[in-house]
């Protein structure tokens, strides 16, 4: 069984659905889609080397 992209903790973010192991909330990515930005911000700083 694969692992959930999104979580909801109480303790995280105040229970708003988040990137798992981030505080990236999903309102933050859809808002940024919204207002015309290509895509979500990174969720690791993986590729930002």
């Amino acid at each position: 069984m694969q692992e959930s992209l999104v979580v909801s903790d109480p303790n995280v973010m105040m229970g708003k659905p988040v990137i798992a192991g981030t505080r990236i909330t999903v309102e933050l990515i859809l808002e940024k889609l919204a207002a015309g930005h290509s895509s979500p911000p990174p969720t690791s700083t993986e590729g930002l080397r």
